[in-house]
């Protein structure tokens, strides 16, 4: 079978794999397909168990704490209807979208395709399914979240005694078989079960698809010189409409938001009627005084370095479109930005979890602040900046590799 890589246009020949194998492109390094021993029964069974783990973390104990013999027990749910309720709505269903209904949507979906039902379905739908698993696929952030969970409850412990629920537990299997779930997903593998790939004839040994008006389909990899995919019917596209332009204005767009985020307080803490408001940097330098020094170094990072290392590695991506050097090295720098992107959203999950669980009145609460909106703000405008980079424009002006 012939493949285009999605990362450099490169068409790769990929012979049968053996179980646990892995196809890599031998011109920019980008996994290109992998196979996996009982891949369906795997990843059946971690779908279905973190269904049930995601359900399970719903029960009434997720997390108490008490202060001067105030105790206050909580779960997931309480928690969001509290913050809708009584400070932003929108960081609620930012809060239960991402942690509880995209996570679960992906697992039922995952779930479906990989039973019988997936190889009845008709291209239409099988293309609808399989375009919105893929387009959930980069926007997991329960792995985020627990760890924003570890964080707000090491935060608290300054402050008042804390005691984990069933539900904690649960959510913490939850991330680990839906990390594990998503780590299994194969998007080859997926579209063999629905309908075997085809090969289109060569017509010369151009090393690129383009140069052999060859498209390859987003949604199941076919490759194919027609307007739409003979596999699952979606429209082809050369290159991703307008890519350099729309990563610029999101990237571009997220700088704006990232004076006010980084300006303006995020969190206000209230203990024993003493309000202490709290920007980004003014949190990481209280964690350090206190002595708290790795988380103090995830928070900087994630919330400090990581935004401005994305947006100066997207503008250095977007000159060297204009001015290839070599793409070997700035591919590599685009698969960096593609791990880390999600990272930045751990603080705006730290601030919605304290401000849901946190509530004792005066003795010890926490309300949120206008710079985590303008914070979550950015981070969402640098996700959709990378998401709308064409990396195959890192190797279509340079002529010398062809």
């Amino acid at each position: 079978m012939i493949v285009a890589c999605q990362h450099c246009d490169y068409l790769v020949s990929i012979q049968d794999l053996g179980e646990q194998q892995r196809a890599v492109c031998p011109h920019c390094g980008n996994v290109l397909a992998t196979t996996v021993r009982n891949y369906s029964q795997w990843i059946a069974a971690f779908s279905l168990s973190s269904i049930i783990f995601l359900l399970l973390s719903l029960q009434p104990h997720f997390i108490s704490y008490s202060q001067h013999g105030l105790k206050q027990t909580i779960s997931l749910m309480a928690a969001i209807m509290q913050l809708a309720e009584h400070y932003s709505v929108f960081l609620a269903a930012l809060l239960s979208t991402s942690i509880l209904i995209l996570p679960l949507l992906a697992s039922a979906l995952i779930l479906l395709v990989h039973t019988p039902v997936w190889q009845k379905l008709n291209p239409h739908n099988a293309r609808a399914v399989a375009k919105f698993i893929m387009a959930l696929r980069p926007l997991n952030l329960a792995d985020i979240f627990l760890v924003a969970v570890l964080i707000s409850a090491f935060k608290l412990t300054t402050f008042a005694e804390i005691e984990v629920g069933l539900g904690f537990w649960a959510y913490i299997l939850f991330v680990l078989c839906f990390i594990e779930t998503l780590s299994l997903l194969s998007q080859h593998q997926l579209w063999q079960l629905q309908q075997a790939h085809f090969t289109p004839t060569i017509e010369h040994c151009a090393k690129r698809a383009s140069t052999q008006n060859l498209k390859q389909c987003h949604v199941c990899q076919q490759i194919s010189r027609s307007e739409h995919c003979p596999r699952c019917l979606a429209k082809l596209r050369y290159r991703k409409n307008n890519s350099v332009a729309r990563s610029a204005a999101w990237m571009l767009t997220s700088l704006v938001f990232m004076v006010p985020a980084l300006s303006f307080p995020i969190m206000d803490t209230i203990n024993l009627g003493l309000h202490t408001p709290a920007t980004i940097y003014s949190g990481v330098e209280v964690l350090w005084q206190n002595g708290s020094y790795p988380i103090a170094i995830v928070i900087f990072i994630a919330s400090i370095c990581i935004p401005l290392l994305k947006a100066g590695t997207l503008f250095y991506l977007l000159y060297r479109v204009r001015h290839p050097v070599n793409p070997k090295v700035t591919a590599k720098f685009y698969r960096a930005l593609e791990a880390v992107g999600k990272w930045s959203m751990i603080d705006v999950f730290v601030v919605i979890l304290l401000v849901s669980l946190v509530q004792l009145g005066t003795v010890l609460s926490v309300e949120p602040q206008p710079g985590i909106v303008f914070f979550t703000a950015m981070v969402i405008c640098q996700i959709f900046a990378v998401n709308n980079f064409d990396p195959r424009l890192l190797w279509d002006s340079l002529k010398k590799y062809e």
